[in-house]
């Protein structure tokens, strides 16, 4: 079959042909319908110092997947052949303290799909039938897809109230699109957010945003903050990582308040935990991944019920034969979510 590969150290992926995946105990086999394209496939291509030191090349790379099941094995009920399916891209122990607690989605020994071990820019894929969620019937596969990546948002937005709240939203990429459009959802009396690329704070807008900061435009960013929210901000949901947006993070909530950090940086930040988070009673929230499969579930909902319509976040769908011009499109940053297909007819 065809596959995203990276064949070896350094920058780049190539369209290659590889050997069928094998289908093993607990196992399903997936024909991939749709595929997106994250940040982390593009370090993983760009070969950051993240991705040299954690991925083992040859490698098929990506992790966002929607797919229609081929095959199950023996024993396995759920999901059926048939059906189409999300996938949860941590696959965890089952055995270590924390899964053992029922947090999955800090297990010690998580490997994730297209990292650590074979992803999904496939033709098919095999996955643990544990990961795989059986999606509406009516939903777009780009939306199945994009349960992944819109789980950390929900999981974010999860932490505490965001009803009758100004709540912050800090980056606008596709996980922070989502959480603007689930502050919305949620009844949020204020929905800010906040990003550098004016078509993402376009997007936002059309998620629910109530008012949108362009940072490439302000020069005193927490003043325009400030005036932006109009009143105490309850909580933020930071998606950046920025240094700058975190530090605002923490000046603008009011006391009492919470912040979610999803956001990874490439620099560290530096706080006064006493005298900016203790006296203040402010709570911080470290996020990471989807509680599985709670988080999966909530998701689900808002996208059956219509109480959140991701559409406007997927922006660009592109055949998976030219998955160079589609990473190009993510790396821009000008582009919500960017959605793989397979080629009309068979693989090239």
């Amino acid at each position: 079959m065809r596959a995203i590969v990276k064949r070896r150290p350094g920058p780049g992926a190539e369209l290659a042909t590889v050997e069928e995946p094998v289908l093993g105990s607990g196992d399903v086999l997936l024909e991939v319908v749709a595929n997106g394209i994250c940040g982390t496939d593009l370090h993983i291509l760009d070969w950051n110092p993240w991705a040299a030191a954690r991925v083992r090349p040859p490698r098929i790379i990506g992790h966002e997947m929607a797919g229609r099941v081929l095959a199950v094995a023996e024993g396995v009920l759920s999901p059926r052949v048939g059906e189409l399916v999300g996938v949860e891209s941590h696959v965890v122990c089952g055995v270590c303290p924390q899964c053992l607690r029922g947090d999955f989605h800090v297990c010690q020994q998580t490997r994730i799909l297209g990292v650590d071990i074979d992803g999904v820019f496939a033709e098919r894929a095999v996955v643990p039938a544990r990961n795989c969620r059986p999606a509406p019937a009516h939903l777009d596969p780009a939306v199945v897809a994009f349960q992944e990546p819109m789980g950390n948002a929900v999981h974010a937005a999860s932490q505490g109230e965001l009803a009758d709240r100004v709540v912050l939203v800090t980056g606008c990429g596709p996980i922070g699109l989502a959480a603007v459009g689930i502050a919305r959802a949620e009844g949020a009396s204020r929905v800010v957010a906040v990003d550098r690329v004016a078509p993402r704070l376009e997007i936002a807008e059309r998620m629910g945003a109530d008012v949108v900061v362009d940072t490439s435009r302000s020069t005193d960013l927490l003043s325009t903050l400030r005036q932006a929210c109009g009143g105490e901000v309850g909580a933020v949901l930071e998606m950046s990582g920025h240094p700058s947006l975190i530090r605002a993070a923490i000046d603008v909530v009011a006391p009492g308040g919470w912040i979610s950090l999803l956001g990874l940086g490439d620099s560290t930040t530096t706080l006064d935990l006493s005298s900016e988070v203790v006296m203040r009673g402010v709570t911080l929230y470290g996020v990471t991944g989807r509680r599985q499969f709670q988080t999966w579930d909530k998701t689900s909902e808002y996208l059956s019920s219509g109480r959140v319509d991701v559409r406007p976040i997927i922006t660009d769908r592109v055949s998976i034969a030219d998955f160079k011009r589609a990473a190009e499109l993510a790396r821009t940053g000008a582009v919500g979510k960017v959605v793989l297909y397979p080629p009309e007819g068979t693989w090239p």
